[in-house]
């Protein structure tokens, strides 16, 4: 046999090995896939928790808990993997739920510790909850099976209570924590019995630590002065009987330097239709009243972050390439609460919605007519 042969032959039979297949693939039927991963303490050891869909005979969707405790995020997961026959695939988690007493611990290693594990995705929406988390995992589960609601369904885009919530993920939390010049907000929850849960508005970390809490009124305010575009067609509740539906909106930010001083601008510019409001009230009125609540409101929410020297708005970002890297490291701390805030907001009326004006002619006319025909 001629040499060029035997190489043709070699070549072969190395073939036949690529065509085998994957070496280390599994059924599909032997690995789990999580969907929701919940993590508390329990004493000195980690406690986690993973919601796991479960394929059965009939259509009907179910879904299982599983635990596993150890004195790392690491040891709990591998505990936990003890006590199933499949394999667990993190890769597909879309959701993280922290104990809140973890946020006021601080988080930051534990954050770390998931953008390490190269299982773990960095797309994971992020929230804290306020109740016992076996309490939360039990409702959740409870929930689904009885109504068929999409676990954290909420959190998704153009669904739900977005206007009112931040939309965080996990590699955003990993960057808010280590940034020197901004900060992040995390949607705080719990479950509900008769709902798929409740909303408790956001917590604010600073260097990985919860250091305050917003209510849902000033995390839309937040995500009105970070441009965020899901704010649009908001209601907004100027008093008891006046409400407004934001249409359109736009925000800017105006810096002058005055030395070591800084001022700052916000102007906020919106156009408004008149949802609900006292027969009494005109559009003047109305506009006014609306502008001087979000003037109040938002220089209230800045104070409020800046006496925390935590900044969620972006602020101190649209700004920091002013600054050298040595000043960054105590931007948040020494120049971010001295600056000077001024609010700027006009708004424009487009109509007020679908009422007739009872005192106009044409109403009159239509009114005598409509007697007439009857």
């Amino acid at each position: 046999m001629k040499r060029n042969d035997w190489k043709k032959i070699l070549i072969l039979l190395l073939s036949l090995i690529f065509l085998s297949g994957c070496w280390d693939s599994r059924d599909i039927n032997y690995r789990s896939t999580p969907i929701l991963m919940g993590l508390t303490k329990d004493e000195d050891l980690f406690h986690v928790y993973l919601i796991i869909p479960v394929s059965v005979v009939s259509e009907q969707r179910n879904l299982a808990k599983v635990d596993g405790k150890g004195i790392t995020i690491v040891d709990a997961l591998e505990q936990l993997k003890k006590k199933i026959e499949t394999t667990i695939d993190l890769e597909h988690i879309g959701f993280i739920v922290l104990d809140e007493e973890l946020g006021k611990e601080g988080i930051g290693k534990i954050i770390n510790t998931f953008m390490r594990m190269r299982d773990v995705p960095g797309t994971p929406a992020i929230a804290f909850t306020k109740e016992d988390m076996n309490t939360y995992i039990d409702q959740m589960i409870d929930t689904f099976q009885k109504v068929g609601v999409p676990i954290f369904g909420f959190l998704e885009k153009q669904i739900g209570w977005e206007i009112n919530t931040p939309e965080v993920i996990l590699w955003e939390v990993y960057r808010g924590i280590h940034s020197y010049t901004s900060d992040i907000s995390i949607p705080l929850i719990s479950s509900n019995k008769n709902l798929e849960m409740d909303y408790f508005g956001a917590s604010v970390l600073k260097d990985g630590k919860i250091v305050e809490t917003l209510d849902s009124i000033e995390v839309m305010l937040m995500n009105l002065l970070n441009n965020e575009e899901n704010v649009i067609k908001t209601f907004v509740t100027i008093d008891d009987t006046t409400n407004v539906e934001l249409v359109e909106r736009d925000v800017e930010y105006d810096y002058k330097f005055r030395g070591d001083e800084v001022d700052l601008t916000i102007r906020l510019e919106f156009v408004l239709i008149v949802s609900e409001a006292e027969d009494h009230l005109n559009d003047d009125k109305i506009q006014k009243m609306f502008e001087e609540k979000m003037k109040k409101d938002t220089l209230k929410l800045v104070k409020k972050l800046q006496g925390k020297h935590a900044d969620v708005l972006g602020i101190s970002n649209r700004i920091r390439k002013n600054y050298t890297n040595a000043e960054l490291k105590n931007f948040l701390e020494e120049i971010y609460p001295n600056i000077n805030i001024n609010v700027d907001v006009e708004a424009v009326i487009e109509n007020n919605g679908k009422l007739r004006n009872l005192n106009n002619d044409d109403f009159e006319d239509w009114d005598k007519e409509k007697q007439e025909q009857d």
